[in-house]
């Protein structure tokens, strides 16, 4: 069977492709443009040469000629005059379809009530200009009068980094200039790069010295075929929905050594098996993917007060990444995101590379953290629902995740849901709409066991509860792929936000799996001890069928999971089947690798299709890569890492990049806060719809430290792709949005080179902030002590809290969630260090206010308990031990060597009475 696109899906798959239609002669297009002639010249000289000149009136009608009867006369000059007006009409629609030919805009405008004279002018002057100039690659015309069926695309195939051998990766000469990031890279004025020799996986059609094609997305051209020549128009019609976008692949592509040595000019005809550069929204190519050892851009370093900040730079860190499977994880990614951050926020881990922020970037787009919030809330409160309405929880073996509702498969059936559940199918199926408020109250998770299979073609999550399947599940199909599903199983059991306390065990993963799950996972090497430990605690109970759901646990009773990555022995085997088929306890078993006897069998294929045979359920699985493992477990690595704020020195300050201070920014007209809530303020007005995104568009112009170009903005604001109308658009709109200053000019400016940046006038409270802490440094202790207490009272909370879900991914590349904990809490500390002893009300305010945007920093909750040991106003020492306990175990973070020893030095009794003495509950 020929292979399809992996997407395509039903009967289409086996539709034979049709062969291009033949392509109009250059007789047809000298005849498109002789037929132009005669409408727009011929017609009006003939008319006057027959004296049927337009009538123009002279004067307005008098009343005696309004209501005189028609007569010959009349009706031979209204026909006429809608001759003439017919014959204007197609003139004009004729100038505008020349005008949008030549241009390299896109589709033209409609002219009103034109619709089928713009159509033939539109037919007649694509045939004519297109077939008579340079686009043809032969004598053949290039363009049709009505857009020709799509031809099969020439998709140039990326090999995966990792799934070839050496002997397929082909050296590259040294770069002397790094790859662009957009097409407009080169007017950007993007300076040399003496970086290292890249390393470039080979790819059919295109040789290994095309370095500049690395990062990019190409087309090949094609070879004739018949009397058919692959041209531009085609080529542009075909990836890009629009053939008179030809002129974008043209200013990519011109100047280009090609691989026979010539270059595409200006009159030059393009030749097969030419790699042409294609514009980023264009579809049906291929990415150029480098090695897994090509070095990415450095990053710059943030700017500090001894470092001026540099320019922005279009090829560098803020280009637009290639989707990996991160990108595209869903819950998984959720999952991952979520864990990730709580580590962060148990302590201060180490700095992250440029490569493992992209990958963060990658986690950060595919995570859907709404729906995983959605299940996690609903699953909980409806365990509460059962609990307060006394009804026995029902027993789930599936559960489906949309946009419009949470959906949960039971059996048995149960006919009867509490509210707001409703009853579907006879009670086969509980749903929970979208619009539905969550439960406030929610109570223990009720199904630990579920993990997410992937997602199917109508774009729901589907999940499975292992512990509900009544046996052993296995994987089989792709081998590589299996595993890369098992790891993914595994990493959702140790973290997935609807489960609670259970245990989850792998034998034989990848280790990098194992670093990401961390304590979360208990690494077994003996497959037969566990499962002997597990059977010394068994129960027996009757057989079910294979949905007869998981009888609920003994209450206290740790759920056990077990991940396999090799084949366990026979004797393993018959035990596992009796373990797994004992549904009173939370036992399930996952194996990468078919096993003998399993009661499930999961097929997956090389695409990364998964089904359920015995649920006739399909979906595009989730994974996690080999190469997306490594990044992921270094995120993890460096997150469980503690690296103490002060090991000495003071934390840099970051140069602002636009003047400023908290007097600015109380008074400005337009402001953007980030220290807290995302909060703008603007002059304009705008669609609520449209606010989310243009608040976005404003905060990363805010951050960044120079101006930036467009296509950067799209890279990062739309990961997922975005034509440049549709970001001009945006752009333009969120120009007006934030208005003008006091002179009419636009606060959204552009510079000389075309990149964007945002007047002084917009206030920046993290820029404000960074100006007070800086100027601070060179103050004497008064003055410094004024400045910092100024700057902490602009810290309304965590960094960018309150931001919507799915948005702000590219916030990782400028590394100001760790850059701006580290100053808010050096700034704390140092007005601590100032205060004490003689203001320790004043110190412990400044504490108050660090804690705000980093509430698990100990530093802050250490010096606030000596603050507060010396406030006789304050609510004393013991109670503030007793809040940081309760705020760090929000975390699960544990108290630090140090703050255990400043808590027993300062309350022997390890802070077990209120200041005034009384016994805390």
């Amino acid at each position: 069977m020929t292979p399809t696109d992996s997407r395509t899906r039903g009967p289409e798959r086996f539709a034979l492709a049709t062969a291009p239609p033949e392509r109009p002669s250059m007789g047809k297009a000298l005849a498109a443009g002789l037929a132009l002639l005669a409408l727009v010249v011929g017609v009006p000289a003939a008319l006057w040469f027959l004296g049927a000149r337009p009538p123009i009136p002279t004067g307005l009608p008098t009343r005696e000629q309004l209501t005189e009867p028609i007569s010959l006369d009349a009706l031979f000059s209204v026909l006429l005059a809608v001759l003439w007006l017919a014959w204007l009409q197609f003139v004009v629609c004729t100038v505008i379809e020349v005008n949008s030919f030549v241009s390299d805009r896109g589709l033209p405008q409609p002219v009103p009530l034109s619709g089928r004279s713009q159509a033939l002018a539109r037919a007649l002057v694509g045939t004519f200009l297109v077939g008579t100039s340079f686009l043809a690659s032969s004598g053949a015309a290039s363009a049709v009068a009505a857009p020709a069926p799509e031809r099969t695309a020439p998709v140039v195939q990326t090999v995966e980094a990792g799934s070839v051998d050496e002997a397929s990766v082909q050296d590259v000469v040294e770069s002397g200039n790094k790859a662009d990031a957009d097409a407009d890279a080169e007017a950007d004025g993007g300076q040399g790069n003496d970086g290292p020799t890249l390393r470039m996986v080979h790819v059919p059609g295109v040789p290994s010295e095309m370095t500049d094609v690395i990062g990019r997305k190409v087309a090949i051209v094609q070879p004739p075929d018949g009397a058919y020549h692959d041209n531009l128009w085609d080529i542009a019609e075909r990836t890009m929905g629009d053939g008179r976008r030809w002129k974008e692949i043209y200013e990519l592509n011109k100047g280009r050594v090609q691989p026979d040595g010539k270059q595409l000019v200006l009159g030059r005809l393009i030749q097969p098996g030419w790699v042409l550069i294609m514009p980023e929204d264009a579809r049906n190519v291929t990415r150029v993917q480098a090695a897994a050892d090509t070095p990415a851009p450095a990053t710059p370093a943030p700017p500090t007060e001894e470092a001026p900040a540099p320019p922005a730079d279009e090829g560098g860190p803020l280009q637009e990444a290639p989707m990996t499977s991160l990108a595209t994880g869903g819950l998984l990614a959720a999952a991952l995101l979520g864990a990730l951050l709580a580590e962060r926020r148990r302590r201060r881990g180490l700095a992250n590379t440029t490569e493992e922020l992209e990958a963060e970037v990658q986690l950060r787009i595919g995570a859907d953290e709404e729906r995983a919030r959605r299940l996690d809330l609903a699953l909980r409160g409806l365990a509460e629902l059962c609990r307060t309405e006394r009804v026995q929880l029902p027993q789930v073996y599936a559960v489906t995740v949309s946009s419009e509702a949470v959906e949960l498969h039971l059996a048995p059936r149960v006919e009867t849901a509490p509210l707001p559940w409703t009853v579907q199918d006879d009670g086969a199926r509980w749903t929970l709409a979208a619009d539905v408020d969550l439960p406030v109250e929610d109570g223990p998770a009720p199904y630990p066991a579920l993990v997410c299979l992937g997602r199917d073609d109508e774009g729901r999550d589907v999940l499975l509860d292992l512990e509900a399947l009544g046996g052993l599940v296995s994987l089989s199909g792709s081998d590589a792929v299996a595993r890369e599903v098992a790891s993914a199983l595994a990493v959702q059991l140790a973290f997935s936000p609807w489960s609670d306390d259970q245990v989850a065990h792998g034998y034989r993963l990848s280790p990098a799996a194992a670093q990401i799950a961390g304590e979360q996972m208990r690494v077994v090497d003996d497959v037969d001890g566990l499962l002997a430990s597990w059977s010394g605690r068994r129960r027996h109970r009757p057989a079910h069928d294979v949905l007869s759901g998981r009888l609920r646990r003994s209450d206290g009773e740790t759920a056990h999971y077990l991940v396999l990555g090799e084949a366990p022995t026979a004797a393993s085997v018959e035990l596992l089947s009796d373990l797994t088929g004992e549904n009173d306890r939370g036992v399930a078993v996952v194996s990468a690798v078919p096993v003998q006897g399993a009661r499930w069998t999961l097929e997956v294929d090389d695409a990364g299709r998964l089904r359920v045979p015995l649920l006739d359920l399909e979906v595009q699985a989730v994974r996690i890569t080999a190469d997306t493992e490594d990044e992921v477990a270094a995120l993890f690595a460096k997150a469980r890492e503690s690296a103490p704020v002060h090991a000495g020195d003071r934390v840099a300050v970051p140069r602002p990049p636009r003047a400023g201070e908290d007097d600015h920014w109380a008074t400005a007209a337009v402001r953007v806060g980030v220290l807290g809530d995302l909060a703008t303020r603007t002059t304009g007005q705008l669609d609520p719809a449209r606010v989310q995104l243009a608040s976005e568009v404003v905060v990363f112009l805010a951050l960044q430290q120079a101006p930036v170009h467009p296509s950067v903005v799209a890279a990062s604001v739309w990961p997922g792709g975005v034509t440049p109308e549709v970001r001009d658009a945006t752009i333009a709109r969120v120009r007006d949005w934030l208005g003008t200053d006091p002179s009419g000019n636009h606060l959204l400016r552009e510079d000389a080179d075309g990149r964007l940046l945002l007047a002084d006038d917009v206030a920046v409270d993290w820029h404000a902030f960074c100006a007070l802490a800086l100027r601070a440094r060179t103050a004497p202790p008064a003055e410094e002590l004024e400045l910092l207490r100024r700057a902490l009272q602009l810290v309304r909370g965590e960094f960018l809290s309150g931001r919507p879900s799915q948005r702000y991914a590219w916030l990782p590349r400028t590394r100001l969630e760790r850059q701006s904990v580290d100053l808010v809490v050096d700034s704390a500390h140092r007005v601590v260090e100032l205060s004490l002893p003689r203001d320790p009300a004043g110190a412990a305010t400044a504490c108050r206010a660090g804690l705000r945007l980093a509430p698990a920093s100990q530093v802050l909750w250490r010096d606030l308990v000596v603050a507060e040991s010396q406030n006789p106003g304050g609510p004393g020492a013991p109670a503030v031990v007793a809040e940081m306990r309760q705020e760090l175990g929000r975390y699960g973070a544990a108290l630090d060597a140090e703050t255990e020893a400043l808590v027993e030095e300062l309350l022997p009794s390890g802070a077990s009475a209120h200041p005034h003495g009384e016994a805390t509950a």
